[in-house]
């Protein structure tokens, strides 16, 4: 038997749940928790196969819950319950792995179809394959000419087939799309599992694909780049948003924040590139991990918000440098917003100088400047 766990800090909804589900027939029993504090006790506990969660909630809400489960229990899916979605949080709950968005009040004939869908697509995961990718995937059917039918789940609960008779593609389905349209939306996919069957349709009918899977795949991954891209940048937006029409401060009024004795001296390298710089709004020395050890900050404009994101833009730029084959180590990354440059040089492995420039600043002479600067900072650190 499935358990699902619903956390909710009203007792008449949980009370009303768990009621409503009493007569599941072995289907899945409900478990229930008030606070996130109170459901991470339960996941540590018991076996638990699917959560759904309020957001609002006192002692710990759903976004520390869901952000604990991301580390803690990765391969439990997520739902979550709310009276105040935007778009904006939707967005943030997927980058926590969140599978559905469920609007409050919950209609309980819409909460039994989402638990039902979920643990539907769970059962048919078993024995699928995950940490590949799924283009790499259908190119290994392609050279190895296999006839079978292969069946994708997204990491939200979404679901595709693909069918090959003997390294052919004949047709592609997911929920709302069909042909070739259904293919390149699959690639774009992320953190997939596939699992392989039998060929399930006839091979001698007519093909809806007569498209090269090549060029399919490769439609695809353009796609799923363009909408890394605007993320990106749709972030950068948001980050450098408080950074427009500040005027300079005088260096007296530059915050710092440092880490340690042995950091003294970095702040005062970056100060010193400042200076030789045009347009700096800010200029900092920030781990991957998100964690900022030095700061020089001239406009006084809060940069904690463009710490953390930038950590994990620097993670995705690092992951594509990666596939890119013989073109040496990743040195330098630069992102434009529409109130600032923001460019990113590496300084050793685990840190990089990150520095915001308005638009009206000289980017030539922030590059070099940069580049001068870069052993120093290496040594500093």
């Amino acid at each position: 038997m499935r358990h699902v766990l619903i956390v909710d800090d009203e007792p008449s909804l949980r009370l009303s749940i768990e009621s409503g589900f009493e007569n599941q027939q072995g289907r899945f029993k409900v478990v229930t928790a008030s606070n996130g504090k109170t459901a991470l006790e339960v996941l540590r506990k018991q076996k638990i196969d699917l959560v759904i969660t309020d957001l609002q909630m006192p002692v710990m809400d759903g976004f520390e819950l869901l952000t604990t489960m991301s580390s803690e229990f990765p391969d439990i899916p997520n739902v979550v319950m709310s009276a105040f979605g935007t778009p904006k949080i939707e967005d943030q709950l997927k980058a926590l792995g969140t599978s559905r968005f469920l609007d409050k009040p919950v209609d309980f004939d819409s909460l039994e179809k989402c638990i039902t869908t979920v643990l539907d697509a769970l059962d048919e995961q078993k024995g699928s394959l995950s940490g590949i990718t799924l283009g790499n995937f259908l190119q290994l059917i392609d050279a190895e000419q296999k006839t079978c039918t292969i069946t994708v789940f997204s990491n939200t609960y979404r679901k595709g087939t693909l069918h090959f008779d003997s390294g052919r593609i004949l047709d592609a389905s997911t929920d709302e799309l069909t042909g070739d349209a259904a293919v390149i939306e699959m690639i774009t996919w992320n953190n997939v599992k596939i699992a392989l069957h039998e060929l399930s349709i006839d091979p001698s009918g007519d093909a809806s694909i007569t498209t090269n899977l090549m060029l399919l795949l490769m439609e695809g991954a353009r796609l799923k780049d363009e909408t890394e891209a605007e993320a990106t940048i749709s972030s950068f937006d948001e980050i450098t948003k408080g950074f427009d029409n500040l005027e300079s401060k005088s260096n007296n009024d530059s915050q710092t924040n440092t880490t340690g004795g042995y950091m003294a001296g970095l702040k005062e390298i970056l100060k010193e590139m400042a200076d030789e710089m045009d347009g700096v709004m800010a200029i900092q020395v920030t781990g991957m991990d998100g964690i900022t050890i030095a700061v020089h900050n001239p406009t006084g404009a809060d940069v904690d918000a463009f710490s953390a994101k930038f950590a994990m833009v620097m993670k995705l730029v690092e992951r594509s440098i990666e596939n890119l084959k013989n073109l040496g180590d990743f040195e330098e990354n630069l992102v434009q917003s529409q109130n600032a440059w923001v460019l990113t040089r590496f300084v050793g492995d685990q840190y990089y100088v990150g520095i915001v420039v308005s638009r009206d600043g000289t980017l030539g002479n922030v590059r070099l400047v940069a580049g001068k600067y870069q052993e120093r900072l290496r040594k500093a650190l």
